[in-house]
Order: structure tokens, then C-alpha cells, then sequence
């Protein structure tokens, strides 16, 4: 935050919050919101505005708040959140016209910074044994994605381990698209027709130090790239445009490469990437 001159960070995204915050969740199911539901001020532990107090233990009571449904409490008690002040430069992520709406008139004095950049470059690269994790989760949901296809809906859920879903699956006996969480990380598993060059040619392009406008000019028509792991971070790669653009990949990052029914998932290395699913060849039926 210092480093980009953000004096605030206001979150509605649920994978952004509990990594900013270190909660475990900020919401029963709620993949993002359209206020800001993660206050992460410049000194001071983070407030959280969550109907599941019980996910946020590790702050102090005082800042977990369950006013979700009140905007008008959520305006008086902002500026209070970010460290009072005017002038304020505040990093914000997904939020409605309407959250945005409320945020300027708590905060009228403030600037609001598009913080989706920072969230990124903080949030892509997982540590050695997250990426661990990760590789294990991929098994497991590729394991039911294979379930699914031969065995149908209720077989693949059971051969879930303990993981579940984020997202209703698309299943049928030609292509399965399966994505679940365990642990607070989130794997997916896409299998169905596909070219299986293209996808081999995508993932080749993922090399530590190559930005995502270079790799949105290599990649074949047609691919998409998402950071994944803690959440859907947000398509990095999409219709040949980065989002954002120059941003540089280093190692550790954990991508979801998608094209035609077909997706695998790597982690970032320094010479060439690792695949933690099945290789192109092998999603691609």
C-alpha cells in the first residue's frame, strides 16, 4: 500500500478480503460484493463487515462488524475505519456503482484508486507449500471431473474428498467444468473438445518475467488466463487484452489457462511453467 501511495484499502471481493485481512471468510458463499466489505486501514488491524462473525476470530471484536444490510451505519462509520482524515488516497476493487456511491459520500475528500494491480501482484505468487496444496487439490478435482463424466453428477460429488464446489459444474458424458475449494485455496478441472496444440502453445508462453501484455500478444486466439488459488483473482488475459496490462510474472504464480472446453492449471517457474493438472493433451477429449 505505501508503495503505491494508498493511504486505505476498501475490498468487496471475498478472495481479496481474506487475504488482506486474514480472516477466514467475510461471507456465507459470497464470491463479491457490491459495497466494501474489508476496510484495511493504514495502521491497525482490519475491519471486516461479515453476517459470519465466527470466520473472523483472529480480529478484534471491534472490528467485526455485522451491518451488512445497513448503508447508512456503513457511511457514518467509515471514515472512522480508514483513520479519519481527508485527502486520502484509497485503493477499491469490485464494487457496484451503488458501493461506489456510498464510499464517496462517506469519504467525499478522498480519491478512489483502482487497487486491482496491487491486489495481483500480491496475490498471484503462492508460497512453495501452497503451491503444494494446490497440486494435490488439482488431483482431487480432476479425479471427479473424471467421476463426473463416466459416472454422472452425484458420483463426482462424492469423489470430492472434502472439497466442495464454488460454482454449479457443467456435467455430461463429452465435457465436465468443475471448480472447488478446500482449505481456502480453489482448483478447477476443465475437460472436453478442445485443440490440444493451442493449449500447448498457451501454456509455453507463462514464463517467469514475461508481462501480461507480451503474453496477451503470444497467445493463441482464443485463450484466457485467470490467477487462481485463494479465489478467482480476476482474469489476468482475456479476448488478447491484460487486465492489467505490464504486469510481471514471477515465480510461484498459480494460473488457470482456459480455451475451447479445456483448462489446465501451473504454477509459474523460472525457466518454464509446471503444470499442476493434466497437460493439455490430456484435457483436451
Amino acid at each position: 500500500m505505501k508503495r503505491s501511495g494508498l493511504d486505505a484499502l476498501l475490498l468487496g471481493g471475498e478472495g481479496a478480503g481474506q487475504f488482506a485481512a486474514g480472516h477466514s471468510r467475510i461471507g456465507v458463499h459470497n464470491p463479491g460484493s457490491p459495497i466494501p466489505v474489508t476496510v484495511i486501514p493504514g495502521a491497525g488491524p482490519p475491519h471486516v463487515v461479515t453476517p459470519d462473525a465466527d470466520g473472523a476470530v483472529n480480529l478484534p471484536a471491534d472490528h467485526v462488524h455485522g451491518m451488512i444490510w445497513d448503508p447508512a451505519v456503513l457511511i457514518t462509520e467509515l471514515p472512522k475505519w480508514v483513520g479519519g482524515g481527508s485527502g486520502l488516497r484509497i485503493g477499491v476493487d469490485v464494487l457496484s456503482p451503488g458501493g461506489r456511491a456510498l464510499i464517496t459520500a462517506a469519504l467525499p475528500d478522498c480519491t478512489l484508486v483502482d487497487a486491482t494491480r496491487l491486489l495481483a501482484e500480491v496475490m498471484l505468487p503462492k508460497a512453495e507449500e501452497e503451491v503444494e496444496a494446490m497440486a494435490d487439490l488439482c488431483r482431487v478435482v480432476t479425479k471427479a471431473a473424471e467421476t463426473g463424466m463416466h459416472h454422472g453428477r452425484p458420483a463426482m460429488f462424492r469423489a470430492l474428498e472434502g472439497a466442495f464446489p464454488v460454482s454449479y459444474p457443467t456435467v455430461s458424458p463429452e465435457r465436465v467444468h468443475l471448480a472447488a475449494r478446500r482449505a481456502g485455496l480453489i482448483a478447477e478441472a476443465r475437460l472436453g473438445p478442445g485443440d490440444r496444440v493451442r493449449g500447448d502453445q498457451a501454456v509455453a508462453t507463462l514464463v517467469a518475467g514475461a508481462s501480461t501484455s507480451e503474453i496477451a500478444t503470444a497467445l493463441p486466439p482464443g485463450v484466457e488466463v485467470v490467477g487462481m488459488g485463494r479465489s478467482y483473482e480476476a482474469p489476468l488475459i482475456r479476448d488478447g487484452r491484460a487486465f492489467p496490462a505490464e504486469l510481471q510474472l514471477v515465480p510461484g504464480a498459480v494460473l488457470a489457462v482456459r480455451w475451447d472446453n479445456c483448462g489446465v492449471m501451473v504454477t509459474v517457474e523460472a525457466d518454464r511453467p509446471r503444470l499442476l493438472s493434466l497437460a493439455p493433451h490430456e484435457v483436451a477429449r
